[in-house]
């Protein structure tokens, strides 16, 4: 295994609360959403409080879990994520972080292979990422809707990208907001680092390798040997 970040070989990341400034969004969906089911009984939390939930365990992916944790009923559940994989783009599009731009392009100029992991779907991830799609290796990107329902288990997925690469999971990082995340870079034998600037982590202790910024993120992962 890797003994230092800026020795690894591969780097895969979570979308949303780490390239995907995406959490008002989502929370804002969900409001509108209660309103239009006519759920007058379900509070949506801000993002504050929705932090909250997941630090303490709440699953909040993929999408039905989110509406779940914030209070719809399983129906209205099961019909918001068919209204988000549909309609989520049209009104609620969120925006790369600022320096997620310059992060991904500067590990791809000094060579790490770049891959993604999700539980969103491609229709939600590719046009927001934009033109920062460019950056990761084609066979390497993992959504929510591109592989079997009996296969979208993170961990096995970050493992089936190591071997797409052919570099070995010791090898890798994968970078994650929620404790989910951790877990799943933990079971593929993944380096996780967490970023606090997202979703979750923001109120936990401390953590290794931890990164409050796109930028501090990117002074993590730069490779010291090609600066020297």
């Amino acid at each position: 295994m890797i003994k230092h970040l800026d020795e690894a070989r591969a780097a895969f990341f979570d979308v949303d609360g780490v390239l995907l400034d995406s959490l008002p969004q989502h929370l804002a969906f969900c409001r509108d959403k209660a309103r239009e089911y006519g759920l007058a009984n379900v509070k949506v939390p801000g993002a504050p409080e929705f932090r909250k939930l997941i630090n303490a365990g709440v699953r909040v992916s993929p999408m039905y879990e989110f509406f779940v944790a914030v209070g719809f009923p399983p129906q209205c559940a099961e019909q918001g994520v068919a209204d988000y994989d549909r309609d989520f783009m049209k009104g609620y599009q969120p925006q790369p972080f600022v320096g997620a731009g310059d992060l991904l392009k500067s590990l791809y100029d000094v060579g790490l292979a770049l891959g993604l992991v999700t539980s969103n779907v491609r229709a939600n991830v590719e046009p927001a990422l934009g033109e920062l799609m460019q950056y990761f290796a084609p066979q390497c990107t993992f959504y929510y809707d591109s592989y079997p329902r009996n296969a979208r288990v993170k961990s096995d997925l970050l493992k089936a990208g190591a071997q797409a690469l052919d570099v070995a999971a010791s090898d890798c990082i994968y970078v994650g907001d929620q404790a989910t995340d951790r877990q799943a870079a933990e079971a593929a034998g993944f380096v996780f680092v967490p970023v606090t600037y997202g979703w979750g982590f923001a109120e936990s202790g401390p953590l290794k390798n931890a990164a409050d910024s796109p930028a501090a993120l990117q002074e993590l992962l730069i490779p010291r040997r090609h600066f020297a």
